[in-house]
């Protein structure tokens, strides 16, 4: 019997794990039966990867057997041709790089029930901003800049429902994290490692941003101070492009926000005119972006 609603398939790579899952195009939702979470080593060689991200799409189309799939999206981190289909990643996936990962993708899909659907791929960082304004807080403003505070500093710009990657008020490529701030570059000061520098130089201890958040939970000034610092850095990284791009939301997703009692006041204090929201879907608004996605990049299929 053929499924009434109509899906995309979407896999978001991980440098430890791969999630995929499907995509209820009408009702702008992720279908938990199909959500598949596979473990991998980013240092694996080329065959062993593709075959994992390949193992994660297929398992995740079991839960819409027979469902219309329009649509099949990759999300990777940059530095990745994003039309062409190849990587350019030295920091992960290094047996990828150079690679055309839509062929190899394709070879997989050619003798499966996923043969002929599009395959799309996209930065993750974009995703999660449009999956925000697709399905998330970002549904009521035409133009949003998505955050992602981990690791490192992830961004990406939306208007009227497509990415954004270059013109007034976006940095080159839509990526913030290596524009130019104080005396270095802005990730350095707006990212889970920033809240531990910090913290070390306010209390002289070295401690994971969790737990700088745990302790300012219970009252440690120090901790406090820590992620109010980071509030004020990213307004001020953030200031002169949501004023040139005429933001009208800041979201912010990523490990870090899950601290955002501690930070967003001073980063509500910094965007006057902007506001600023907490991912309403976290690490699924990357998942529901790359459904967002069609249309608004070439497809993949040489």
């Amino acid at each position: 019997m053929k499924h009434p609603s109509k899906f995309a398939l979407c896999l978001d790579v991980g440098g430890s794990h791969v999630t995929a899952a499907p995509i209820d195009l009408t009702n702008r939702t992720l279908l938990e039966t199909g959500r598949v979470r596979e473990h991998i080593r980013h240092f694996d060689p080329l065959e062993s990867v593709i075959r994992t991200w390949w193992s994660a799409l297929s398992m995740a189309a079991l839960a819409c057997e027979g469902a219309d799939i329009s649509h099949i999206t990759v999300a990777v981190p940059a530095p990745f041709d994003y039309a062409q289909g190849i990587s350019h990643m030295t920091h992960k996936y290094r047996s990828l790089y150079g690679e055309d990962v839509g062929a190899h993708l394709r070879r997989n899909q050619q003798y499966s029930p996923l043969d002929g659907i599009p395959i799309l791929f996209a930065n993750d960082a974009d995703l999660f901003a449009l999956g925000e304004h697709w399905a998330g807080v970002g549904q009521t403003f035409d133009r949003i800049i998505g955050i992602t505070l981990g690791t490192g500093l992830g961004s990406g710009f939306i208007r009227q429902g497509r990415v954004i990657t270059q013109g007034q008020g976006v940095p080159e490529g839509g990526e913030l994290w290596n524009t130019p701030y104080l005396d270095v570059q802005a990730e350095r000061y707006a990212c889970g490692q920033a809240v531990t520098d910090f913290y070390q130089h306010l209390r002289g201890e070295n401690c994971t941003a969790q737990e700088i958040c745990h302790r300012a939970d219970h009252g440690d000034p120090h901790a406090r101070k820590a992620y109010w610092l980071l509030g004020e850095h990213l307004s001020a990284i953030l200031l002169p492009h949501a004023q040139a791009f005429e933001a009208q939301a800041v979201v912010i997703g990523g490990n870090v926000s899950r601290a955002w009692n501690h930070f967003s006041p001073a980063l509500q204090a910094g965007l006057p005119g902007v506001q600023v929201h907490p991912s309403r879907l976290l690490e699924d608004a990357t998942l529901l972006g790359g459904a967002a996605l069609i249309g608004t990049l070439p497809e993949v299929t040489r």
